[in-house]
């Protein structure tokens, strides 16, 4: 019998469900104690609540409201005496009528008291059968003096009778007013003072109950605390061990807590057991791609690491070079044939990149242990992500090599491949990046292949280039033009030429195309084509758009300022401002009040921009022509066919594409698609202009297709605003001498 069976043997046959109860009811009892300290607690406050209650009440409902009515009766008294005093002095009626008022409210003030204070009564009617007396003596001592204007011979003796019997009133009054008050200060004192002890009370049981749990809480977590350290120890051992499962947490006493060590060791061995079948696999997964069974990214990083330690050490001047592979038109067969047959693809094209390199790779060991004990000078060939792979080849003595492994590399990749069936072929873009020669660390080694690989992609794909010089300043020039970019609006160092569009029959200027420059004070003059692809990269491209729309509309309010008959302008819209969403709303916030002016813009976009997010740009162009904004379809014939967008967009205009334009005069092909796109946008009731026109016969050709608009420097070189706005006044003088 094991361990774990004895132990979970003793802990069945000693009835573990008896003793389970021993920590229930420690706990049980601390719930307990503590409920009952706060009934305790609670009856004591509510007994003392009760009893200020009570006193509280009497302050409020009788001593206070006593104490009101007496200072009421007080004040009422001195206002009678002084309205007497002034009646007699003055012979004023009036004030005597009035001090029957007062009179009034001195008897309603002391019933008042009578019923508050009970224990008074007889004192109260004593003070009220004086006033009673005083009273009348003054009031008709008063009110014969008025009647006779005079005072009598005993007046004198009369007032001072009434004055005595004024002080014997007021005095009573006060006495009785200030034994009232002592009685009040009594009562708040005595319910300030119980609610003193009642709290020392509260205070006192609160201590000693928790105390009470305190001490218990004490036996209790010790006695719970103690099996709990000897799990972390156990843990702690294995954690910050060598890993080491074996070990196991001791079954002492007889609770609950025995019971959950027990199953805790039996969870433990369960987990060493999966974790010692498991861990290859981890690591098989954490350093291999899962598809081709290639390293991955980590991987390849950790093997190109030993290996350039292994050429920085080495005494031969060997090199060694990286090779960043990307496959050409591997997203049409995946979109084509579906995934599976994609991930198919790259599995074919993996184990034919394992036959091309040179010497044994590290994929060949399958002991990922092996892989991460990569031996120097072996090739490494490693799938980073979707159809991109790395490769290093080692112990090179020049980069004839390479390009001899990699002109193999481009031939296997471009052999057919069956699939269900289905014969596909792709190619491969190769940037490849020599080690010490062009760079100095793992990073600028894959960064500079992976610039070498989009410059084979676009000098037309299915090739390889070396990182060199030009590659080097070109990369620059961009790092530099891409820092630069982000301040040119700022730096104000955008402008815009116009370049004029003209009838071509008439010869009448029609409108003009504003064409962006930008000149920086550091780097030079560049022309879009040499910065909007680094203006989209880096995300300043719509604030470029933006920047270009408000100089436009500033400009239509130059001319509408001079009272110029403005022309429509054109102007250029990127491919993620074409899809950018809300640009109507965009367009009308840069326009601010100016909204008008928006009738006289025409939008220019290109076919790619617009195949690219159809959805998104149909939206836009929609929005843009509800506000007066014209459509015109641009570089029409260089790329894809857009005629989807045509048929689904309101386009106003088709721009014909320059290169188009250029052959129309000697090829008579071209000659023939251009008379064809003349002809469908006829008969979709869209302008056509012709970009790039140069010599009078391809104005000749033109013309006799029917093509009304077209520019190039054959009419006019791009101008400045002040030039354009010299055209246009020119052209109006002599409309108007004309007509």
């Amino acid at each position: 019998m094991s361990s774990l069976d004895a132990d979970k043997h003793t802990i069945r046959s000693d009835n573990p469900r008896r003793r389970r109860h021993s920590l229930r009811w420690q706990i049980m009892s601390i719930a307990v104690i503590g409920t009952l300290g706060f009934f305790a607690f609670l009856a004591i406050m509510l007994a003392e609540s009760k009893d200020r209650a009570d006193l509280l009440k009497n302050i409020r409902d009788v001593r206070y409201p006593t104490q009101e009515k007496l200072l009421a009766a007080h004040h009422s008294l001195e206002f009678i005496d002084s309205n007497i005093e002034h009646a007699i002095a003055t012979s004023n009626a009036n004030l005597l009528d009035h001090t029957m008022t007062l009179a009034s409210e001195f008897r309603a003030n002391l019933h008042s008291a009578m019923e508050l204070e009970m224990a008074r009564v007889g004192d109260l009617r004593n003070i009220l059968s004086s006033f009673d007396e005083y009273y009348q003596h003054s009031h008709l001592l008063a009110q014969t003096a008025i009647s006779n204007n005079r005072i009598s011979i005993s007046a004198p003796q009369e007032k001072q009778k009434a004055a005595n019997m004024y002080n014997n009133v007021i005095e009573a009054l006060g006495a009785l007013k200030n034994e009232q008050t002592e009685v009040l200060v009594s009562s708040v004192d005595t319910a300030t003072l119980r609610a003193s002890e009642s709290l020392r009370v509260g205070v006192t049981t609160g201590i000693l109950t928790a105390l009470l749990l305190f001490l218990i809480g004490v036996f209790t977590a010790r006695s719970i605390l103690q099996r709990i350290n000897n799990m972390v120890r156990s843990l702690r051992q294995i954690a910050i061990g060598d890993g080491d499962m074996a070990v196991r947490i001791p079954l002492t006493g007889s609770d609950e807590m025995t019971e959950l060590a027990y199953w805790f060791n039996t969870f433990i061995e369960k987990l060493q057991r999966v974790t010692t079948e498991s861990t290859a696999e981890i690591k098989r997964l954490a350093y291999t791609d899962t598809l081709t069974n290639l390293p991955n990214r980590r991987m390849f990083l950790h093997c190109l690491d030993n290996e350039i330690n292994h050429i920085n050490n080495a005494a031969n001047n060997k090199s060694l070079a990286v090779m960043f592979l990307d496959l050409d038109n591997f997203k049409p067969i995946n979109d084509q044939l579906g995934h599976d047959a994609g991930d198919e693809l790259l599995r074919v094209i993996s184990m034919r990149l394992l036959d091309c390199v040179r010497t044994t790779d590290t994929v060949a060991n399958e002991q990922i242990e092996v892989l991460l004990e990569h031996k120097p000078g072996d090739s490494v060939v490693a799938r980073l992500a979707g159809d991109e792979f790395m490769l290093v080849i080692s112990n090179l003595d020049n980069n004839r090599q390479a390009e001899t492994i990699a002109q193999r590399i481009r031939e296997a990749t471009m052999q057919p491949v069956s699939i269900n069936g289905t014969e596909c072929s792709v190619g491969v873009s190769i940037g490849i990046c020599m080690y010490p020669e062009f760079a100095d660390s793992a990073d600028a080694l894959i960064s500079r292949a992976d610039t070498a690989m989009y410059d084979a992609k676009h000098s037309g794909k299915n090739r390889f280039r070396f990182y060199d010089t030009r590659l080097r300043e070109t990369s620059d020039l961009k790092s530099k033009l891409s820092t630069a970019i982000k301040a040119a609006i700022a730096n104000d160092e955008l402008c815009l030429l116009y370049q004029p569009i003209f009838h071509l029959k008439s010869g009448q200027l029609v409108s003009a195309e504003a064409l962006l420059r930008w000149k920086s004070e550091e780097l030079g003059a560049f022309t879009p084509a040499e910065f909007i692809s680094i203006a989209e990269a880096n995300g300043t491209i719509c604030d470029i758009d933006d920047w270009v729309m408000s100089s436009v509309i500033d400009q239509f309010a130059d001319w509408e300022q001079r009272n110029i008959a403005p022309i429509e302008i054109s102007l250029n819209f990127s491919a993620l401002q074409a899809s950018r969403r809300g640009l109507a709303e965009a367009m009308a916030g840069i326009a601010g009040d100016k909204q008008h002016l928006l009738k006289q813009v025409e939008i220019e976009i290109t076919e790619t921009s617009a195949i690219e997010n159809i959805s998104v740009v149909e939206e836009n162009i929609l929005e843009l022509k509800q506000r007066g904004i014209k459509i015109a379809m641009d570089d029409f014939g260089a790329g894809h066919s857009s005629l989807t967008l045509l048929t689904r967009c309101p386009i106003d205009t088709l721009k014909i594409d320059k290169e188009v334009t250029r052959q129309i005069e000697t090829d008579a092909r071209s000659r023939v698609i251009v008379d064809s796109l003349i002809d469908l946008a006829a008969s979709l009731d869209v302008a056509v202009c012709a970009e790039g026109i140069e010599s009078e016969a391809q104005v000749q050709v033109l013309t006799n297709m029917h093509c009304k608009l077209g520019q190039g420097y054959y009419f006019s070189e791009p101008l400045s605003a002040a030039q354009l706005t010299t055209l246009m006044e020119v052209q109006s003088r002599r409309i108007d001498k004309a007509a």
